[in-house]
Protein backbone atom coordinates (compact mmCIF):
# COMPACT_ATOMS: atom_id res chain seq x y z
CA UNK A 1 0.00 0.00 0.00
CA UNK A 2 2.90 2.33 0.78
CA UNK A 3 4.26 1.91 -2.77
CA UNK A 4 0.86 2.86 -4.20
CA UNK A 5 0.62 5.98 -2.03
CA UNK A 6 4.17 7.05 -2.96
CA UNK A 7 3.44 6.45 -6.65
CA UNK A 8 0.28 8.57 -6.53
CA UNK A 9 2.09 11.27 -4.56
CA UNK A 10 5.02 11.35 -7.01
CA UNK A 11 2.65 11.38 -9.98
CA UNK A 12 0.66 14.26 -8.51
CA UNK A 13 3.81 16.29 -7.87
CA UNK A 14 5.09 15.68 -11.41
CA UNK A 15 1.69 16.59 -12.87
CA UNK A 16 1.63 19.80 -10.85
CA UNK A 17 5.13 20.74 -12.04
CA UNK A 18 4.14 20.03 -15.66
CA UNK A 19 1.02 22.17 -15.28
CA UNK A 20 3.05 25.06 -13.88
CA UNK A 21 5.55 24.76 -16.73
CA UNK A 22 2.77 24.79 -19.34
CA UNK A 23 1.11 27.78 -17.70
CA UNK A 24 4.38 29.68 -17.90
CA UNK A 25 4.08 29.38 -21.69
CA UNK A 26 0.34 29.46 -22.26
CA UNK A 27 -0.71 32.39 -20.04
CA UNK A 28 1.79 34.96 -21.35
CA UNK A 29 1.12 33.93 -24.95
CA UNK A 30 -2.64 34.12 -24.37
CA UNK A 31 -2.31 37.60 -22.84
CA UNK A 32 -0.07 38.83 -25.67
CA UNK A 33 -2.51 37.55 -28.29
CA UNK A 34 -5.41 39.35 -26.63
CA UNK A 35 -3.40 42.58 -26.80
CA UNK A 36 -2.44 41.99 -30.45
CA UNK A 37 -5.98 41.03 -31.40
CA UNK A 38 -7.37 44.38 -30.26
CA UNK A 39 -4.42 46.55 -31.30
CA UNK A 40 -3.71 48.29 -34.61
CA UNK A 41 -1.13 45.58 -35.29
CA UNK A 42 -3.82 42.99 -36.09
CA UNK A 43 -5.20 44.67 -39.24
CA UNK A 44 -1.62 45.18 -40.44
CA UNK A 45 -0.78 41.49 -39.94
CA UNK A 46 -4.02 40.43 -41.62
CA UNK A 47 -3.31 42.50 -44.74
CA UNK A 48 0.34 41.46 -44.86
CA UNK A 49 -0.40 37.73 -44.67
CA UNK A 50 -3.77 37.60 -46.48
CA UNK A 51 -2.26 36.10 -49.69
CA UNK A 52 -0.30 33.45 -47.79
CA UNK A 53 -3.30 32.49 -45.66
CA UNK A 54 -5.41 32.22 -48.82
CA UNK A 55 -2.99 29.55 -50.03
CA UNK A 56 -4.09 27.45 -47.03
CA UNK A 57 -7.77 28.45 -47.26
CA UNK A 58 -7.43 30.23 -43.94
CA UNK A 59 -8.75 33.60 -42.79
CA UNK A 60 -6.03 36.25 -42.40
CA UNK A 61 -6.14 36.13 -38.58
CA UNK A 62 -4.84 32.53 -38.73
CA UNK A 63 -1.37 34.02 -39.09
CA UNK A 64 -1.31 34.75 -35.35
CA UNK A 65 -1.47 31.12 -34.10
CA UNK A 66 0.84 29.99 -36.90
CA UNK A 67 3.51 32.57 -36.03
CA UNK A 68 3.06 31.85 -32.34
CA UNK A 69 3.62 28.15 -32.98
CA UNK A 70 6.76 28.87 -34.99
CA UNK A 71 8.34 30.77 -32.10
CA UNK A 72 6.92 28.83 -29.16
CA UNK A 73 5.37 25.38 -29.34
CA UNK A 74 2.07 23.63 -29.93
CA UNK A 75 0.69 24.81 -26.60
CA UNK A 76 1.30 28.44 -27.49
CA UNK A 77 -0.44 27.92 -30.83
CA UNK A 78 -3.40 26.27 -29.09
CA UNK A 79 -3.69 29.13 -26.62
CA UNK A 80 -3.55 31.59 -29.48
CA UNK A 81 -6.06 29.77 -31.68
CA UNK A 82 -8.56 29.70 -28.82
CA UNK A 83 -8.89 33.48 -29.16
CA UNK A 84 -10.45 33.17 -32.62
CA UNK A 85 -13.49 31.44 -34.10
CA UNK A 86 -11.92 28.98 -36.53
CA UNK A 87 -13.84 26.14 -38.15
CA UNK A 88 -12.79 22.53 -37.71
CA UNK A 89 -11.12 22.50 -41.13
CA UNK A 90 -9.23 25.71 -40.35
CA UNK A 91 -8.07 24.43 -36.95
CA UNK A 92 -6.91 21.20 -38.55
CA UNK A 93 -4.88 23.09 -41.15
CA UNK A 94 -3.35 25.38 -38.50
CA UNK A 95 -2.53 22.36 -36.34
CA UNK A 96 -0.87 20.46 -39.18
CA UNK A 97 1.27 23.46 -40.14
CA UNK A 98 2.20 23.92 -36.51
CA UNK A 99 3.08 20.27 -35.99
CA UNK A 100 5.59 20.41 -38.84
CA UNK A 101 7.02 23.90 -38.23
CA UNK A 102 7.09 24.65 -34.47
CA UNK A 103 9.64 25.83 -31.91
CA UNK A 104 12.05 26.84 -34.66
CA UNK A 105 14.41 29.00 -32.55
CA UNK A 106 14.92 26.15 -30.07
CA UNK A 107 15.27 23.49 -32.74
CA UNK A 108 17.62 25.71 -34.79
CA UNK A 109 19.92 26.02 -31.78
CA UNK A 110 19.67 22.30 -31.05
CA UNK A 111 20.46 21.30 -34.62
CA UNK A 112 23.52 23.56 -34.61
CA UNK A 113 24.69 22.06 -31.33
CA UNK A 114 24.46 18.48 -32.58
CA UNK A 115 26.10 19.28 -35.88
CA UNK A 116 23.18 19.29 -38.32
CA UNK A 117 23.08 21.98 -41.01
CA UNK A 118 20.61 24.20 -39.15
CA UNK A 119 19.63 26.45 -42.07
CA UNK A 120 18.86 23.45 -44.29
CA UNK A 121 16.91 21.86 -41.46
CA UNK A 122 14.76 24.98 -41.02
CA UNK A 123 14.27 25.35 -44.78
CA UNK A 124 13.21 21.71 -45.04
CA UNK A 125 10.70 22.09 -42.18
CA UNK A 126 9.37 25.35 -43.65
CA UNK A 127 8.86 23.77 -47.07
CA UNK A 128 7.29 20.66 -45.57
CA UNK A 129 4.89 22.79 -43.49
CA UNK A 130 3.74 24.66 -46.60
CA UNK A 131 3.13 21.41 -48.48
CA UNK A 132 1.35 19.82 -45.52
CA UNK A 133 -0.72 22.99 -45.03
CA UNK A 134 -1.82 23.07 -48.68
CA UNK A 135 -2.63 19.35 -48.68
CA UNK A 136 -4.54 19.59 -45.40
CA UNK A 137 -6.50 22.60 -46.67
CA UNK A 138 -7.46 20.67 -49.80
CA UNK A 139 -8.48 17.55 -47.89
CA UNK A 140 -10.09 19.55 -45.08
CA UNK A 141 -12.09 21.51 -47.60
CA UNK A 142 -13.61 18.26 -48.81
CA UNK A 143 -14.11 16.31 -45.57
CA UNK A 144 -14.29 18.80 -42.70
CA UNK A 145 -16.66 21.49 -43.99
Amino acid sequence: MKVFINTVKDGFIKALKTTVTLMKVVLPVYALVVVIKYSPLMPFLEELFRPAMGLFRLPPEAVVPIITGVFTDEYGAIATASQFNFTGAELTTIAMIGLVFHSIPVEFALSQRIGLPAAKFVLYRFTASILVGILTAQIGGIFLC
